[in-house]
């Protein structure tokens, strides 16, 4: 794969993991709002733990596709 098949995987995965996180039930906020507020106000709260924990999950789905080709080679 090429590098920027990488970075295009590690960006997806990023985003849909932040979002999963968004509406977890233990990480939701409880708020009465319209739902643009809403969506805004869940993608604002927790915002360094949520980033983190994507960079994480990012990183070992781009990784592991990265260390099995080098190991087929």
């Amino acid at each position: 794969m090429k590098k920027i098949n990488y970075l295009i995987l590690f960006v997806v995965v990023f985003i849909a993991t932040y979002f999963v996180l968004c509406y977890l039930p233990s990480l939701r906020i409880k708020l009465f709002a319209p739902p643009m507020e809403y969506f805004v106000e869940s993608i604002k709260h927790m915002v360094f733990f949520k980033s983190l924990v994507s960079v994480v999950v990012g990183l070992l789905a781009v990784g592991i596709p990265f260390i099995t080709q080098r190991r087929a080679k």
